[in-house]
Formats: C-alpha cells, structure tokens, sequence
C-alpha cells in the first residue's frame, strides 16, 4: 500500500473513532488528550499537525515509525503493521467505540427500554434487577412477551447479546440482536 494513502485512511479512521475533523489548534489538542487516555504514550500537538499537515507542506516530514504505532494503539490495533493488514482486507477486527451507552446498574427496578433493529424490528423489556430483564412487549422479533434473559449494557449502534436467554419455556440460550446493523436504544 502506497505510503500516502495508509497515511489518509490512519488519518481518516483517527478522525471517525475520536468522533471529530482535525481543522483547528484545539483539535490537536483534545487529539493528544484522547490518545494519551487511550494508549499512556504521548504525541505532541505539533507532531499530529505535522502528520496531518496542518502546518504546511514545508514542515511536513515523514512520520517515525513510533508515530505511527501510537496512532494505530489508539484506534484499537497493536501496530502499524497491523493497521495496514486490516486496511489491506477492507475487515475492521478491533475499534473503539464512542457510541452512547447505557449501563444497565444505572437503572431503577422497574424501568423500560424499547429496543429497535433492522428491519423493523421493536421490543419493550422490564428491568427486574441484577442484570436481569423480561420481555412485556415484543413486535417483529423472535423474542416473546415472558422471555427473560441477561443484560449488563448496550451500545448505541452496536450488535446486542441477550446472556441466558429463556425463550418459550426453553433451556437458556445467548441471543444476538442486531447482529449486522447494530441495536438502537431508548429509555421509556
């Protein structure tokens, strides 16, 4: 892969997991923050600018390869070279997700949550307590009013998995919701 496009789509993937465009001073900043939170190695405003170009072709220089490991360590992959593996196959393995969430020890006994995914797909749990949860509503699912099962939290977007599903009376079973486009959330 030719080193100015791994160099645009590191960029480019930077850009989407920290949730924001590098086009101000207070961008490199947070970004410096954010990667030093992620990874406990540190990179400089000016030596993002740099990578990013933000400075100018003339300061624009090739990047260490300890640049770009830091970089690559902060969107989830253990090196560069890893990086350019999955960016090679078009696969992303591992990323981090600034997605909202809900943490389920948040929640009040009693609380309900409408659960939606592709295609039209629409489930309203109860939260009994200790992670546990039963369906009282159920349109377009496989799941049924009654089944209870397992939850601790729910990322916004992201596949859901139900743990020790009971469903119709049956033997616990996992059960994934939104295994392709992901589950959207919504306290009632």
């Amino acid at each position: 892969m030719d080193n100015e496009i791994l160099y645009g789509n590191l960029r480019q993937r930077v850009e989407q997991v920290v949730g924001r465009q590098m086009k101000t001073p207070r961008d490199f900043d947070y970004l410096s923050m954010r990667i030093f939170e992620k990874t406990k190695a540190y990179l400089s405003p000016i030596t993002l600018k740099r990578f990013w170009g933000y400075l100018g072709e003339k300061h624009r220089k090739r990047p260490y390869r300890t640049t770009l490991n830091i970089l690559a360590q902060s969107i989830g992959y253990v090196s560069i070279e890893a990086f350019m593996a999955n960016a090679a196959s078009g696969v992303v393995e591992s990323e981090f997700l600034v997605n909202d969430s809900l943490q389920v020890a948040g929640l009040k006994k009693g609380a309900r949550l409408e659960l939606l995914w592709y295609p039209n797909r629409c489930v309203t749990v109860e939260y009994m307590g200790l992670d546990m949860f039963k369906v009282v509503e159920s349109m377009n699912s496989k799941l049924s009013v009654g089944d209870t099962f397992l939850m601790n939290n729910i990322i916004d977007s992201q596949p859901l998995t139900l743990r020790c599903l009971i469903h119709d009376g049956q033997p616990p079973v996992n059960y994934v919701c939104g295994k392709i486009n992901g589950v959207k959330y919504r306290e009632l």
